[in-house]
């Protein structure tokens, strides 16, 4: 029997970490702890899933001085990538402003606003059993008519699709109408407070997932420290408190939602119910909150 898998298609990005040690202060100098490192939502998505052991493949689309370099890092954790590059074009990169648990990111798209998954070939006997996928696909792109395609044909050999709203200022540039035209062909979305409350108007998290499921989805909705709640269609919501943090605390939140969304992911590969995917969910995410970066400080042994 063929090992369930998962496709993780989107961003990969170049951050640049900053973490002032205080108070940012205009016109002048802060003292920060500064890192560049490989990132981007689905990419970082990936890495942690292939750090769980899961088996993962990985489309994204990177400048061309940089494809060698983002490759050795998917290899880093197993994860099968294939990388498209621009032609003269760039990696995307986000300057990431952390100050306790805030973040403030500014974002250049890049290459990923031009990567292509019309070649993506499966059928019946070898289809992802879960499809991953961000926002960040989503925003500032031309057309959309490719990755809905994609998400459609997981969904009807059975699969799950996995969405994460990403970004409550990107979600204002489109609309939530915009944005429930897309997630109606997920099967799960996943939603910090922020943009569960830009997309249901609703300020409450529990009201607010149980506003996603009469579009027809599974939802979850990231709380940070409080952990997290979700429901399904026609059901109740459930809350699940958050998982405690190791001895380092808190250190960067960079990537909390992605290493959330990777837990979920692991849990809908091995055959977990809704409620294991959100408890894993919440014990990886706690764990990539207590190191600098994005992705796993390495891949874990099976």
């Amino acid at each position: 029997m063929t090992k369930a898998w998962a496709l993780v298609v989107g961003d990969i990005i170049d951050d640049v970490h900053v973490v002032a040690d205080g108070p940012i202060r205009q016109n002048t100098d802060t003292l920060a702890t500064i890192q560049v490192r490989p990132g981007g939502s689905a990419a970082n998505t990936a890495c942690w899933l292939g750090h769980l052991g899961a088996s993962v493949n990985f489309l994204g689309r990177v400048g061309a001085d940089d494809e060698v370099r983002h490759r050795v890092e998917f290899e880093r954790f197993g994860v099968d990538a294939t990388l498209q590059v621009e032609p003269g074009g760039h990696t995307g990169t986000i300057i990431v402003i952390g100050q306790g648990s805030s973040r403030t990111m500014l974002s250049d798209r890049g290459a990923n606003l031009t990567l292509d998954v019309s070649d993506i070939g499966f059928d019946d006997t070898n289809a992802p059993r879960v499809l991953h996928l961000t926002g960040y696909s989503f925003f500032h792109r031309e057309t959309l008519d490719d990755l809905l395609e994609l998400m459609d044909r997981v969904v009807q050999r059975g699969g799950d699709v996995v969405l994460d709203a990403s970004s409550s200022g990107f979600l204002a540039d489109h609309g939530a109408a915009w944005w429930w035209e897309i997630a109606r062909h997920a099967t799960v979305l996943r939603a910090n407070e922020d943009e569960a409350h830009f997309l249901t108007g609703s300020k409450d998290p529990i009201e607010a997932v149980e506003m996603f499921t009469h579009h027809g989805v599974t939802g979850i909705v990231t709380l940070a420290e409080e952990g997290a709640v979700c429901a399904r269609p026609g059901q109740s919501a459930s809350h699940f408190s958050g998982h405690p943090l190791g001895p380092e605390g808190l250190v960067d939140p960079t990537g909390a939602g992605d290493s959330f969304s990777a837990g979920v992911v692991s849990q809908l590969l091995s055959g977990g119910s809704l409620e294991q995917a959100v408890t894993e969910g919440l014990r990886v995410s706690a764990l990539a909150v207590t190191q600098l970066g994005a992705r796993p400080s390495s891949r874990q042994k099976r």
